[in-house]
């Protein structure tokens, strides 16, 4: 049973972290700039969303894969906006 409210928990959780980087790309289209994002936290916060992804993929553990690789798809096309929009 607790397994089963750890499982939900976590995909409430990727669903928060996905929506929030989505309200990020709304704004940097809204705005058409990007230029008070650093680019150097992306690249380490890609980097940390990448080896969780492995590390995922290692235990086998489908919720943490599924719900990891959707963040990880609206994090690439976050920093996609960002280099797009840098001015």
């Amino acid at each position: 049973m607790l397994q089963i409210i750890i499982d939900y928990a976590l995909i409430v959780a990727f669903i928060a972290l996905t929506a929030d980087i989505i309200i990020q790309i709304l704004h940097i289209t809204k705005r058409k700039s990007s230029k008070d994002i650093s680019i150097k936290g992306c690249i380490i916060r890609s980097f940390g969303a990448l080896v969780l992804l492995i590390k995922f993929f290692l235990l086998s553990d489908l919720y943490l894969v599924i719900g990891q690789t959707i963040f990880l798809l609206a994090y690439i096309t976050y920093f996609s906006l960002i280099i797009y929009y840098r001015k």
